[in-house]
């Protein structure tokens, strides 16, 4: 018999073991306690615990020396909540085969008794193939009451989140990658203010104010303007950001500069007019190129600041000369292109994704490249406003 198979045995004997005690004993110990009552009465629970105790002992020593070795592998046992001691393990031939006690009686006995007893069912299965399989711990929690609840599967749905949040990722990543382009559609008024000194007389082409007749028709002696209009300008930009801070524009500008002034006049037939009022009308052509950084950049606001250039080429120099005879007309042409420069902050605000709109003030310079004269070649550093539409094509 192995160890612990016996300690099992005597746990199980031990649980509901008594010991009958003859009537002479207790007549004997009544006796004795009626003689001590009459002196000093002891409380009933001592002697109990005393019978108790001597009982024990008794049913230990009966155990110790009568039990056999028995082969209790295919014994059921029957769990209580008395607690495992470490006995040392008896003598197999000690104790008689006729005095041991059946266990399914001792059991009966205690299941009376004690109603605290846990008994352990037993349920046979069938044989059947063993076969691994990989149990989780939520489904092993999740078996209640011989019924399996199959395991809420979050895998669909955390699958649909990622699925979601790669598509925005992506999205975001051709936004970043490829920008968004957008149309403008802008016009801009500059003054028409002029410095009030010597230096309005600057600049002004070979031959004015000339004491000598010029030797072919054209324009002479001009006097100083008396009024200058104000520049315009009207044109379509493109603008592409390719990335939410930075982006680069241009565009097609057509630009409108008028002046009116007093001058003499030699006609085709050589024959001078003198004192004559002249408009003159200036029409460039020009091609910017600038690049933007974007300081707020929402839904509906954008502050930028701009910065860059633009070359113009005068495709239109008109000159109207007001005569008794009818009036007369000139056109003249410049071979040098106008450069200027500038940078400015500006404002748009969009009503919807793809329709805003925008005001750009820009302090522009515009450098000496031989024009004709004009409110520029006056006063080359000038403060303009363009305002307009943009729409936003896509991305």
């Amino acid at each position: 018999m192995k160890e612990n198979e016996f300690d099992i045995y005597v746990r199980d004997l031990m649980a509901g073991a008594e010991e009958s005690v003859s009537p002479d004993v207790w007549k004997g110990v009544e006796a004795g306690l009626d003689k001590a009552s009459v002196r000093r009465r002891v409380p009933v629970w001592v002697w109990r615990g005393i019978a108790g105790v001597a009982a024990a002992a008794a049913v230990a020593a009966g155990v110790f020396f009568l039990v056999p070795e028995q082969n209790l592998s295919n014994q059921p046992t029957i769990q209580t909540v008395a607690q495992a001691t470490d006995d040392e393990p008896l003598p197999a031939d000690s104790l008689p085969e006729e005095d041991i006690v059946p266990v399914e009686k001792q059991a009966s006995r205690l299941q009376g008794r004690y109603a605290y007893v846990l008994e352990t069912p037993v349920v046979e299965m069938p044989d059947e193939p063993v076969t691994a399989t990989a149990t989780t711990e939520t489904e092993t929690q999740q078996r209640q009451g011989g019924s399996i609840i199959a395991p809420a599967r979050s895998d669909d749905h955390f699958s649909a989140d990622d699925e979601a949040l790669r598509k925005l990722a992506f999205e975001e990543h051709k936004t970043h990658r490829r920008g968004h382009y957008s149309v403008g559609i802008a016009g801009n008024l500059q003054s028409n203010t002029r410095p009030q000194s010597p230096a309005s007389t600057i600049r002004r082409s070979a031959g004015m104010y000339a004491e000598t007749l010029p030797s072919q028709p054209g324009i002479f002696g001009e006097h100083p303007e008396f009024s200058f209009g104000l520049p315009f300008s009207a044109g379509v930009s493109f603008r592409y950001d390719f990335s939410p801070r930075w982006g680069v524009g241009t565009g097609l500008v057509y630009t409108n500069l008028t002046r009116s002034f007093m001058a003499h006049y030699m006609q085709p037939d050589m024959k001078p007019v003198y004192d004559r009022e002249v408009t003159n009308q200036q029409h460039y052509l020009g091609i910017p190129l600038d690049v933007y950084f974007n300081i707020v950049n929402t839904g509906f606001w954008n502050v930028h600041v701009r910065m860059g250039g633009m070359a113009e080429k005068l495709i239109d120099n008109h000159f109207l000369i007001q005569h008794s005879a009818g009036d007369i007309h000139l056109h003249e042409t410049v071979d040098p292109l106008q450069f200027s420069t500038g940078v400015g902050v500006g404002l748009e605000f969009k009503f919807t994704p793809y329709l805003g709109i925008y005001l750009d003030p820009t302090l522009r310079y515009y450098f000496d490249n031989g024009q004709p004269r004009s409110l520029r070649t006056i006063q080359p550093l000038r403060f303009d406003i363009e305002a307009g539409l943009r729409f936003t094509l896509g991305r």
